[in-house]
C-alpha cells in the first residue's frame, strides 16, 4: 500500500474507532523512593512501623512531597456509593467519609492509576464536611474539583527481592541486609510494585447530576412539575482531615505523630478562589412547544458569603444543557466568596410527558439488634488498680481513669432513588427500640421509573470515640494498651435495606401503604442455643455457645404515597 494510503487509513481507524483510554498512572510513582510521597511499611512491620502509612495518609500526584497542589476535576457516573459507616483511620478525621466509586468518562480515564483497576476513581470527603442532600447516589452523574491523591494508607505492594540477597523478598530497602557488618546502609530492594489508588479526596467543590425525574422549574404559583435536568451543587473549604495542613504534612518521624496536636482543624488547604467551578447540566429533550424555564434553589452558603451562579443556555444543541459556572474567583460586595450551595433545575414548561408525585417518609428506625458488645473493648478502670470507675474521683489519688467503657449509639443514612438522607436521634440505639423519624422525599416520577429506597449505617464501637482527636489525646484518655485495642476495632455494619417499587403505582397501588423493611447482611445474630440472646460475638453468649450471625440489626419503617 502506498503510504499516503497508509496514512489515511490510519486516519480513518483512528476517526471510527471510538473513545481511546489514556494509559493509567503508575501507581509506583506514589512510593518516596520514586519522588512520591507515600512511605510503606516494610514485609514484617512493626506496631509503631504502621504510623508510616498516615505519614502522610494522602498525598498528591505530582510533587508528592509536597502539601499545596494544584486542584483536578473529574467526570464520572457513580457505581457505588455510601455515607457514614466508619472504617477510618480516626486521627486523620473528624469523622467518617462519603465514598462514592466513580466509573470515569473516557476522556478522564488516565486519572486512574494502575492499582485502580481500571477506569475508577474514588471520591470522598467528611459526612460532617459535606451536608446530606449534596451525596451523589447510584447512577448520577458527577463533577467534582479538588484534591488529586494517592491514597498512602492502602499500598498494596507486590514484594521485590534484595538487590544482593536476590532470595530474599523486600518491599523497602530496610527488608534488606546490611551492605556490609559495617556499614548503615541497606541493600537496595528492587523489582517491588505498589497499588496505590489514585482518588479525588477531597473535592472542594461538586455537582451531582440527576436524571430520570421530574420538578417544577418555574416560580409561578401553581406551575406543574415536568421532566427536568437537576444538579445538587455544594462548594466550600472544610475537607475535614483530608484538607488540613497539618493533617497533610510529613513528619521526619513516624513518631511524631504521637505527639502532634491538629485539632480543632485550623488550616484548610483547598484553594477554592483559584479557579471557577464549571459543569453542564443536560436538559431533557425539547418537546413541541416547550418553554424554557429553569430555578435556582439556594441554601445556605459554607461562611455565609455564596458565590454568583452564570449560566449560559444551549437551547438549540441537539442534546440540549446548561453550562453552568460557580464564580468562585468573583468577588462579591467586594469580599471573596466563601462557599456554594443550591440546587439547579431546568426544564420545558408545557412538557406534556407523564409524571406522578411520589412522597416517601421514613417514618422510623427498628433496631431488632443494637450490636453491642457485653464486654467492652476498652472498659472505664483505675489505671493501676484496674477498678471500675467513671472519673479519676473513683480511683485512688494520682491514678487516672482510663477507658470509654460501653459505646453506644449508631448512623444510619437513607436514599429515595440517591437522595440521601442521614437519620437522626441515635445516640441511644438499644435492641427493640423504635427511633422516630420524619424524612420526608418527595419526587415527580415518570410511569416507567421506580421508587428504589436503600439505607445502611452501622452501630458505634470503641473506634468511634477516637474521632476528631489527635493519638496523644486518645491515649491520654485511653492509656496505650487500651488504646491501642481501641484502634484496633471497627463500627459494626448494620447491614442494608435495598427495595424497589415499580410504577406506575410505585408501592401505593391505593394510593399510600406502609412498609417495615428488614436490612439483609452485617453483623449481629443470635446464640447458638439460647436463640432469644442478641449477639455480636461468641463472647456475648453463654458459655460453649457460638453466635450464629443473622444481620438484619435494623428494619425501615416507611411510607409510600402517590399524591393528587
Amino acid at each position: 500500500m502506498p503510504r499516503s494510503h497508509l496514512m489515511l487509513a490510519l486516519v480513518l481507524l483512528t476517526l471510527t474507532a471510538g473513545p481511546v483510554l489514556a494509559a493509567p498512572v503508575d501507581s509506583d510513582l506514589a512510593f518516596s523512593s520514586n519522588g512520591g510521597g507515600c512511605y510503606p511499611t516494610g514485609i514484617a512491620p512493626s506496631l509503631f512501623d504502621m504510623l508510616n502509612l498516615v505519614n502522610p495518609e494522602w498525598a498528591p500526584l505530582i510533587n508528592g512531597k509536597t502539601v499545596d497542589s494544584t486542584p483536578v476535576v473529574v467526570h464520572g457516573t457513580v457505581d457505588e456509593m455510601h455515607g457514614q459507616l466508619g472504617g477510618d483511620f480516626p486521627a486523620t478525621h473528624v469523622q467518617s467519609d462519603m465514598v462514592a466509586e466513580l466509573t470515569l468518562d473516557p476522556a478522564d480515564a488516565d486519572l486512574a492509576a494502575t492499582g485502580n483497576g481500571g477506569a475508577h476513581l474514588g471520591l470522598e470527603w467528611e459526612v460532617g464536611a459535606v451536608p446530606d442532600w449534596a451525596w451523589a447516589g447510584e447512577g448520577d452523574r458527577v463533577v467534582a474539583l479538588g484534591r488529586y491523591i494517592f491514597d498512602c494508607g492502602h499500598p498494596d505492594p507486590v514484594p521485590g527481592h534484595c538487590g544482593v540477597t536476590t532470595g530474599q523478598a523486600c518491599v523497602i530497602s530496610d527488608d534488606c541486609p546490611l551492605l556490609c557488618s559495617t556499614c548503615s546502609k541497606h541493600q537496595a530492594c528492587v523489582g517491588q510494585h505498589f497499588g496505590y489508588e489514585s482518588e479525588l479526596h477531597p473535592p472542594h467543590a461538586m455537582a451531582a447530576i440527576r436524571d430520570g425525574r421530574g420538578g417544577i422549574p418555574s416560580d409561578t404559583v401553581g406551575a406543574a412539575a415536568v421532566p427536568v435536568g437537576r444538579a445538587d451543587v455544594y462548594v466550600s473549604a472544610d475537607g475535614g482531615g483530608a484538607g488540613d495542613r497539618c493533617i497533610l504534612t510529613h513528619l521526619s518521624s513516624s513518631l511524631g505523630l504521637l505527639s502532634t496536636e491538629c485539632f480543632p482543624l485550623a488550616e484548610p488547604v483547598a484553594p477554592i478562589n483559584a479557579s471557577t467551578f464549571v459543569f453542564d447540566l443536560p436538559l431533557p429533550p425539547r418537546p413541541a412547544g416547550g418553554r424554557f424555564a429553569w430555578r435556582l434553589i439556594s441554601r445556605p452558603a459554607p461562611g455565609g458569603r455564596a458565590a454568583r451562579l452564570h449560566v449560559t443556555r444551549r437551547l438549540r444543541a441537539a442534546e440540549p444543557y446548561l453550562r453552568m459556572k460557580v464564580l468562585m474567583r468573583r468577588r462579591v460586595s467586594g469580599e471573596l466568596p466563601t462557599g456554594f450551595a443550591g440546587t439547579i433545575i431546568g426544564g420545558w414548561m408545557n412538557d406534556p410527558a407523564p409524571l406522578t408525585h411520589v412522597r416517601v417518609t421514613v417514618q422510623a428506625a427498628v433496631i431488632n439488634n443494637d450490636l453491642q458488645l457485653v464486654t467492652p473493648i476498652a472498659p472505664k478502670e483505675c489505671e493501676t488498680s484496674g477498678n471500675p470507675c467513671d472519673t479519676a474521683a473513683d480511683c485512688a489519688s494520682g491514678e487516672a481513669c482510663l477507658g470509654t467503657g460501653p459505646v453506644q449509639g449508631w448512623f444510619l443514612q437513607a436514599a429515595v432513588n440517591g437522595e440521601w438522607q442521614r437519620l437522626t436521634g441515635l445516640d441511644t440505639a438499644t435492641t427493640g427500640s423504635v427511633l422516630a423519624q420524619d424524612l420526608v422525599y418527595d419526587q415527580y416520577l415518570p410511569p416507567d421509573g421506580a421508587v428504589r429506597v436503600v439505607a445502611n449505617g452501622a452501630a458505634r464501637e470503641c473506634v468511634d470515640t477516637m474521632y476528631g482527636k489527635s493519638l496523644a489525646t486518645d491515649i491520654a484518655e485511653l492509656g496505650f494498651t487500651k488504646g491501642i485495642f481501641c484502634l484496633a476495632s471497627t463500627s459494626h455494619n448494620a447491614g442494608t435495606v435495598d427495595v424497589s417499587y415499580a410504577g406506575p403505582d410505585f408501592g401505593a397501588p391505593t394510593g399510600s401503604a406502609d412498609y417495615e423493611t428488614p436490612g439483609t447482611g452485617g453483623e449481629g445474630g443470635t446464640c447458638s442455643l439460647a436463640t432469644g440472646m442478641s449477639c455480636v460475638v461468641d463472647a456475648d453468649c453463654p458459655s460453649g455457645e457460638s453466635c450464629i450471625t443473622t444481620g438484619g440489626a435494623f428494619s425501615l419503617r416507611y411510607r409510600i404515597e402517590r399524591v393528587p
